[in-house]
């Protein structure tokens, strides 16, 4: 056979077995998506069913409610009335809701001027988790590079600012974002029109100040971004990977983990975070039309 009719049969049975592949990788990603995104509509229908249970129990506090915002106390005699008792809102301040221990979840993502990005990452992961410490300081981690930083760099050396922080609880701050920000046409002034806060089933003082103290180890190290979301790494978390494993500290006499908010053992989404077995809602904000903040909490 002539080399140029063999060559030319070497690269016809190259390009079938390429397409027989890429074919394949298609097919199994495509399948992926179609369970991922049943997955995900199944756990955002269970997700809107405890929201509206929790909600169901709240009563208007007219005497702390305005115009602009309306405040729903949710009895404790009523939902989960053994758990750890702690005030609703720090120092009595109701821009500062939380306790030391409770988390804070929205299902918004950070980005709602990329359109199509925003509506895939919300859906699927979720928008950012926080963890409120001592003295109502918020723990949490954001990926995103600052100033000149490309994302090659922030991701494989580590940035400026992706690394665990703490600042002052800013989720009910109405200065928080100004008009003219990128994304305050979707937010407003607040942080998000909408998010939950969530509390850990049958813990108490003890933990969560080991919880805490290992919130300000991560700080005070800087640990960096987890970019790597399916794969464990040491010292590097994203947002609700940290919330996971930070209550994973917590160990039982077996010497296993006593919380688990990492319900599928892959990556954690903000829906794992509300759904575990482990936690239940402790807050809910919601924005209506007419941009009036309605705030419910436990008592």
């Amino acid at each position: 056979m002539p080399y140029f009719l063999f060559a030319q049969q070497q690269r016809k049975c190259y390009n079938d077995t390429m397409k027989r592949i890429i074919k394949k990788v298609l097919i199994l990603f495509l399948g992926f998506l179609i369970f991922l995104t049943g997955q995900t509509a199944a756990e955002t229908v269970k997700v809107k069913r405890e929201i509206k249970s929790f909600m169901k129990k709240g009563v208007l506090q007219e005497d702390i409610s305005t115009e602009e915002i309306k405040y729903y106390k949710v009895s404790r005699e009523t939902y989960y009335p053994d758990e750890y008792y702690r005030d609703a809102f720090y120092d009595g301040d109701l821009q500062k809701a939380g306790a030391e221990g409770d988390l804070f979840v929205t299902r918004q993502a950070p980005i709602p001027d990329v359109p199509l990005v925003y509506d895939f990452v919300s859906f699927y992961f979720g928008g950012h988790a926080a963890y409120v410490g001592k003295d109502n300081i918020l723990y949490d981690i954001n990926g995103f590079p600052s100033g000149d930083e490309t994302w090659l760099k922030v991701i494989f050396k580590g940035g400026v600012n992706t690394h665990i922080s703490s600042t002052s609880n800013n989720w009910l701050n109405p200065n928080y974002r100004q008009p003219g920000e990128p994304s305050y046409k979707t937010f407003g002034s607040y942080y998000r029109k909408e998010w939950i806060g969530l509390r850990i089933k049958g813990i108490n003082q003890e933990e969560i100040d080991q919880v805490s103290e290992f919130m300000v180890h991560l700080a005070e190290i800087e640990a960096q971004y987890n970019y790597a979301f399916i794969f464990f790494t040491k010292n590097k978390y994203y947002c609700t990977d940290m919330m996971s494993r930070a209550f994973a500290t917590i160990i039982n006499n077996d010497g296993k983990p006593k919380y688990n908010l990492n319900r599928d053992g892959v990556a954690v989404t903000v829906n794992d975070l509300i759904l575990s077995k482990d936690t239940y809602i402790s807050y809910y904000v919601w924005t209506d039309k007419n941009n009036v903040k309605h705030i419910y909490y436990i008592d």
